[in-house]
Parts: C-alpha cells; structure tokens; sequence
C-alpha cells in the first residue's frame, strides 16, 4: 500500500483473490501499514503502548471491512478465528485484520494458518523476500531464496513495538518454527502469480525452510475438498 489507500491496490487484491477462490480456500488477514504508522506516531509519546497498538489494530480493520466491501457477496468480515474458519467452510472469503494489542497481523496471519490447518502461509509486502538486514536501510543487505525457520527467528529479533517495520514479528517467526508452517514472503509483483504459485510454480521471494525431525503438522491456502 503506497502513502494512503489506493483504489487500484484493492481491487487489484480482489481480483486475485476471487480469482484463487476459485480452486482454493483462502483466508485473508490485512496488515495497516503506513496508514497505521501516522497514527501511532501522533500519539506516541502521549499515551500508553498498549493504547498504540490499538491504534493500529483499528487501521487494519478498516482496511480489512475496506477490503470485505469490495469483494461483495464473496467476502465475509472476521473478528476471530473461530469466525473466519467458518467463513472458509461457508465458501467465503474471511478477512481479518488485527485481534489482540501486542502482536502484528504477521502474528495473526500465522496463528490463522496453523488453526485452519493451511498448505501455505503467504506475506505479501513491498519488499520481495527476506533479506540479511533492512534493505531499505542497508545498502549490503542480500535477498535469501531459502531462509531456515531458525534463522528466521532470528532475524525477527525479540521486541515487538507498535507500527513495528519487519521482515516478521517475533511472534509470528516462533508460530512458523515451532509448528514447521509453509511460508513464502513475496513482493507485491508476484500478486497476480499467486495460483501458479501456490501450485508449485517457480517465485522471485523466499521461502523458509526447517531442518530436524517434524513437530506438529506443516500447515492461508488450502485445496476446496481440504479441512
């Protein structure tokens, strides 16, 4: 998402999902992005972290009703988890944005995943796969094709903050390694690649790895005749 909601980002997202719906179920969770960020940084400094983080929970919610408006009749608004698998066994689309102050959408999404028992967790951002550091920041920072579950953790760091900027909250990085979730981090070009994709084409992104023997089940995107 650019500076302030685009029209064009939203219905390009539409687009592909319906258009993923069609051979897979699919669970959605909205992040709040720059948006998100203006807000908290307005009222840091004045209120509590906590009051923050519900700041941009609020964001992300809108963004996901925003979202939900547009895909019609297809979309179904999703407070919680519970809401949102039986959206998915409903033939909705459930769209979810943030759900408890202390942890990001990244943490949501992942959670969303291992409940729901996805083949695939997929982060869609502008940067197009996780890096060595802040590509943003650092002009050295090396793109990964593959990054282990391990590692992943610890680029997350430990601190999750309010409008945090990341690859992925620490949170969301210990759901993926501790119950081995299939995930991609890919940037917003591969959009409209995302069914080629999800059924084993090739991607510019990242994805993680785990090593070891298997804890839990590897677990968002899942085939119609699935769950």
């Amino acid at each position: 998402m650019p500076e302030d909601p685009s029209a064009e980002v939203f219905h390009r997202v539409c687009r592909v999902l319906l258009k993923l719906r069609e051979k897979h179920q699919v669970l959605v969770v909205v992040g709040g992005g720059r948006v998100a960020r203006k807000y908290i940084s307005v009222a840091k400094g004045h209120v509590t972290e906590a009051e923050c983080h519900k700041l941009g929970i609020e964001v992300t919610r809108l963004n996901a009703r925003l979202l939900c408006l547009l895909l019609g009749e297809r979309g179904e608004l999703a407070s919680n988890f519970t809401q949102a698998i039986m959206a998915s066994l409903r033939g909705k689309i459930p769209v979810m944005g943030g759900t408890t102050p202390g942890q990001t959408t990244d943490a949501v999404a992942a959670m969303l995943a291992r409940i729901s028992r996805s083949d695939w967790l997929i982060y869609i951002s502008d940067v197009d796969g996780v890096y060595t550091s802040d590509p943003k920041v650092d002009p050295l920072a090396r793109k990964l094709d593959r990054v282990t579950a391990e590692e992943l953790v610890r680029l997350a760091g430990a601190k999750i903050s309010p409008g945090m900027s990341a690859v992925i909250d620490p949170l969301a990085a210990r759901i993926i390694s501790n119950f081995r979730i299939r995930t991609l981090f890919l940037g917003q070009h591969e959009l409209e690649n995302l069914d080629r994709i999800v059924e084993g084409g090739g991607h510019t992104g990242t994805e993680v790895v785990f090593t070891g023997s298997p804890f839990g089940s590897e677990i968002g995107i899942r085939e119609k005749s699935g769950m």
